[in-house]
């Protein structure tokens, strides 16, 4: 099962990549990596049921529509002869942030490096805080270390808890996003480097700054696992997230362009029905 869910992922990603870097068929290539994708997305809801993860079930739940109205404007770009940009962006940012956290996710021995590394940065910040956590051994979940054949999580055990680090707890998302919107955006290369140098390394503390939160709400009996988990701490990652983007905004408006574009996708009509009307009397 875990072979088929690959083989619908990177053909999906391959497509739109593909659609996002060549001129030849792009609009077929992206239409048909949406649909795929939608596909692989929304095969993931039952997982987030299982955890009862609703913040990530609404995400992945809405992605099959979503990503259907996307393919359905490359059908009208290939109709109607036209390559909006905010398109090719969505082609590329998708594409492109996917390769880069799976690509990572799919090979053990680098997401378990990864995973080990947050752990023992979390676990010396809970130090600071009187605690005497530490990061234990990585649990491979019996996959290989050079690609993954299962399902089951990869994690690092906060050892004097029972809270396991796996590679959401990472950032790897965030950060995967943040690099596929910028380097994706038309801009200067200096203030792609500039926005980057400013999402990466927030991105990445706030991301230890959550961890520590759910440790900490967890342990001390505050609240349970799941709700310091899966409302507040990505309540809390939401809201750091707006607060970059606002940043970054400002320094790549075009950015904002593109993100505005995609959101007056239902007002497009046709360029050629855009001219002025003759009237008759």
């Amino acid at each position: 099962m875990y072979v088929l869910y690959d083989i619908v992922l990177w053909a999906g990603v391959l497509l739109l990549f593909l659609g996002y870097i060549i001129e030849y068929r792009k609009h077929l290539f992206r239409s048909l990596g949406f649909v795929i994708l939608g596909v692989f997305w929304i095969t993931l809801a039952p997982n987030y049921i299982g955890s009862r993860d609703y913040f990530n079930l609404v995400l992945v739940s809405g992605a099959l529509p979503v990503f259907l109205y996307f393919a359905y404007h490359e059908y009208l770009s290939l109709r109607w002869d036209e390559d909006p940009a905010e398109m090719k962006f969505l082609a590329g940012t998708t594409s492109i942030a996917m390769i880069s956290y799976f690509g990572i996710q799919r090979i053990p021995v680098i997401a378990g490096t990864l995973i080990k590394v947050v752990t023992e940065q979390t676990t010396w910040i809970t130090s600071l805080l009187g605690y005497d956590f530490y990061a234990g051994s990585i649990n491979y979940g019996g996959n290989p270390l050079w690609y993954r054949t299962s399902a089951e999580f990869i994690y690092v055990p906060v050892e004097g808890t029972n809270i396991n680090i796996i590679l959401a707890c990472t950032g790897l998302q965030a950060l995967a996003a943040a690099v596929a919107l910028v380097w994706c955006t038309r801009a200067e290369m200096k203030r792609k480097l500039k926005s980057l140098l400013v999402l990466a390394p927030v991105i990445y503390v706030a991301n230890l700054v959550r961890n520590v939160l759910v440790i900490y709400l967890t342990v001390e009996d505050i609240t349970s696992f799941d709700v310091a988990h899966n409302q507040i701490a990505k309540t809390f990652s939401v809201v750091v997230l707006i607060i970059l983007m606002l940043a970054v905004f400002e320094m790549m408006p075009e950015l904002f362009d593109n993100i505005m574009g995609i959101l007056k996708l239902p007002e497009r009509r046709a360029k050629k029905d855009d001219g002025p009307k003759d009237e008759t009397t």
